[in-house]
């Protein structure tokens, strides 16, 4: 496990990847969050899970090529691809049981066999 949120190790490791991380992009994330938002939001299926809207496909085209940074349009915040998790196995649903052929009245007997005459 990796150091404690508030432990000083930390903290020194947040100010050194801080110091990677270009000005006007680390500005615009901690605007996000002195606003009480979160800065960075999944994206699953070409949609924004921060603001719920479906992405451009230009937008997403490039998201998942790994090419730039990306914002999203609607609600500003940082878009990274969520990784991909397989769906669960589906358990094979039982089979119906097999009906008997519906019996039918003495009344519908009588008027087939009158239209058939």
């Amino acid at each position: 496990m990796g150091p404690r949120a508030g432990s000083p190790e930390s903290r020194r490791e947040a100010e050194a990847l801080r110091r990677e991380v270009p000005a006007p992009i680390l500005g615009h994330y901690d605007r996000l969050v002195t606003r009480g938002k979160k800065a960075v939001a999944y994206v699953r299926h070409g949609v924004c899970t921060g603001c719920r809207m479906q992405l451009p496909s230009g937008l997403y085209a490039k998201l998942l090529r790994d090419d730039d940074v990306c914002v999203c349009d609607n609600c500003a915040r940082y878009l990274v691809v969520a990784p991909e998790t397989p769906p669960p196995p589906a358990a094979k649903p039982a089979p119906a049981p097999k009906r008997a052929p519906r019996k039918r009245s003495p009344a519908a007997r009588k008027k087939t066999v009158a239209v058939s005459a």
